[in-house]
């Protein structure tokens, strides 16, 4: 049952596919086998007649029609212009004399249904050019037909008689190829006997001597209007010399006239100006004195703040300074006064106990005092060499050791001492030295080869 559905459905999808396919393929054939048509063109379908009695073609101008594959045939026919010249020989005319004519025809074919079947029966198959040669061909034998009718007057002076006589002539053979003029021309008539050329003649010796005549007339009335002009210019000119020579003097007295006054009025202008000037000047001035004035008081004042008062302030300042200072004299030199009063009372009693002391002094004591002092010069001369860092020996040219050397040199000062104060006091230390009490011998001497530095 179900591979009976399947079954079913797959043949509905195969039958509907070709359906479709059907279908697209029918509508490309109508799409390629509808024609359209422009309008400038009819179409001539030919083909399958039918039942109805007819032609057995369909004509179609403009739009778009279907047309059945294998059954009709499309041509087209165009509906548009066509020109060409029309030249004819030489050709006789009425009065036997040759002539040329040139001229242009434009012809189409005829837009009627009638038209366009007598068209259709007689050019479907031939080209435009076919359809040209025969309608020119035409055209240029009735022209030649419409001249031997004419006279050469005729022909050159009513050139439309001969167009419409053309047209009467060509028109029916033209209708019956289906054809129609739509425009015919006369360009150019000329004959090589000069028959035209000797038929202007006289006319144109007629035109030649109204021309000389009208020509010489025109020249004097030329002339006369020329000397007219002139002397109307020249009166122009008199009268324009004598207006120009019065609005010149006026203008002359109108520019002397605006000079003075011009003059007049600049020299009153420059007073005005000066005295405005001096004005200015004045008010400047006066601005001037009192920003002077006011620069003096300014630096008055400046000077009275930044000298006089200060200085009155130093002066105060001085004054006090000096009464003060005069006071602090006054008071020092009574408390000096005392003070020295005091200080010679206590160095008369100092000298006076010192006198006796000295007085009760003997050499031992002297000598006990002086030998106190000598150590404290040997420190002080020993001083210096206590705070060195580093001493640095030049020299010694080998004799000893740079150590031995500085002590030596010390030991050298301290007992140069003893002579240095014999000669300032007069006493002999040596001598002092023995006299003291519980000394012994002379004393051994300082040795000066001291090697220690301390």
């Amino acid at each position: 049952m179900v591979v009976a559905l399947a079954g079913g459905f797959v043949a509905l999808i195969i039958a509907g596919g070709v359906l479709l396919a059907l279908a697209l393929i029918a509508f490309a054939v109508w799409a390629h086998q509808y024609t359209n048509v422009g309008p400038n063109e009819v179409l001539i379908i030919s083909g399958r007649r039918g039942r109805r009695k007819g032609p057995g073609y369909r004509i179609v101008r403009g739009g778009g029609t279907y047309v059945r594959p294998f059954r009709e045939k499309v041509q087209r026919l165009s509906l548009e212009l066509m020109q060409f010249d029309v030249r004819s020989a030489e050709t006789y005319t009425m009065h036997g004399v040759p002539v040329q004519v040139d001229g242009v025809c434009m012809v189409k074919i005829s837009s009627s249904d009638e038209g366009i079947a007598r068209a259709s029966e007689q050019f479907l198959s031939r080209g435009r050019e076919d359809i040209v040669r025969t309608a020119m061909q035409a055209v240029e034998g009735h022209m030649r037909a419409a001249i031997g009718a004419l006279s050469i007057e005729d022909i050159y002076r009513e050139r439309q008689r001969l167009v419409a006589a053309v047209r009467t002539l060509a028109g029916p053979d033209l209708e019956r190829m289906g054809l129609e003029t739509v425009s015919l021309t006369i360009r150019n008539v000329a004959d090589k006997q000069g028959y035209l050329e000797a038929l202007g003649r006289p006319r144109t010796a007629q035109v030649k001597r109204d021309a000389i005549r009208g020509e010489a007339e025109a020249e004097r009335e030329a002339k006369a209007a020329r000397y007219a002009a002139d002397l109307a210019i020249e009166d122009s000119r008199r009268a324009y010399e004598t207006e120009r020579a019065r609005y010149k003097a006026e203008g002359l007295r109108a520019s002397a006239e605006a000079d003075l006054s011009y003059e007049l009025q600049r020299a009153i202008t420059r007073q005005q100006v000066r005295a405005e000037e001096l004005k200015v000047e004045i008010v400047e001035r006066q601005k001037a004195i009192e920003l002077m004035q006011a620069e003096v008081e300014r630096r008055k004042r400046e000077l009275e703040a930044e000298v006089i008062e200060p200085a009155l302030a130093r002066a105060r300042e001085i004054t006090a300074v000096a009464d003060a200072h005069r006071e602090e004299a006054a008071a020092m030199g009574a408390g000096e006064a005392d003070a020295l009063r005091l200080k010679g009372l206590a160095e008369a009693e100092a000298m006076a106990a010192k006198a006796r002391s000295w007085g009760d002094y003997n050499e031992a004591a002297i000598t006990d005092r002086v030998l106190e002092v000598l150590p404290a010069l040997a420190s002080a001369v020993s001083a210096p060499l206590a705070q060195t860092d580093k001493i640095v020996m030049i020299g010694g040219n080998g004799s000893s050791p740079g150590a031995s050397r500085i002590t030596k040199d010390v030991t050298q000062i301290v007992a140069e001492l003893p002579e240095v104060l014999e000669a300032l006091t007069g006493l002999n230390l040596e001598e002092l030295a023995k006299r003291v009490p519980g000394v012994k011998g002379s004393g051994d001497a300082v040795d000066g080869d001291a090697e220690e530095v301390r």
